[in-house]
């Protein structure tokens, strides 16, 4: 009973020093180096909460485009394609749960032809506790996403996506 209190403890302090409001409930957790300042990841029901430098870092699930976990390492890569690796050892439920909470996010995930006969993938989510639906373009093979022609085709294949989807 005095472990599981004094964990409990530990867990309260390190997620303040994470700056994890109180209004986020703590989903999962897991121990990274001592390196880390504090030593511990978080997950709560909006975001992953870590701190591999001095200042504590906060990505909310949406800005994930995508997260691989092979022990001892969990790589998440945001929209803005960012890796972040974390090193976890123990990983406890931390995994899974990263995984849980980023497919939850995911709303509509569709791959759409474009005029040109390239693809792309349309992905729409959702923030938690919110009604809007942000939209991420991934686009395939050698297009440009900087050529105004392939651009003008994605913004129409997904516009053409939302009025089907009535979003």
């Amino acid at each position: 009973m005095f472990g599981r209190n004094q964990f409990d403890k530990q867990l309260r302090v390190d997620a303040r020093l994470l700056q994890v409001p109180s209004s986020e409930r703590i989903m999962a957790t897991a121990l990274g180096p001592a390196s880390y300042e504090p030593p511990v990841v978080i997950a709560t029901d909006k975001a992953l909460y870590f701190a591999t430098t001095i200042e504590p870092n906060r990505v909310e699930w949406q800005q994930i485009a995508k997260a691989t976990w092979e022990d001892p390492w969990l790589e998440v890569t945001t929209n803005e394609n960012i890796l972040i690796k974390l090193h976890l050892d123990p990983c406890g439920d931390l995994p899974p749960m990263v995984r849980d909470r980023v497919t939850a996010s995911v709303l509509f995930r569709e791959t759409l032809t474009l005029d040109n006969g390239g693809t792309i993938t349309a992905i729409g989510r959702r923030e938690p506790d919110r009604t809007e639906v942000s939209w991420l373009i991934e686009f395939h093979g050698d297009l440009d996403p900087n050529d105004p022609l392939t651009a003008q085709g994605a913004d129409t294949a997904l516009r053409e996506l939302r009025n089907t989807l009535g979003v």
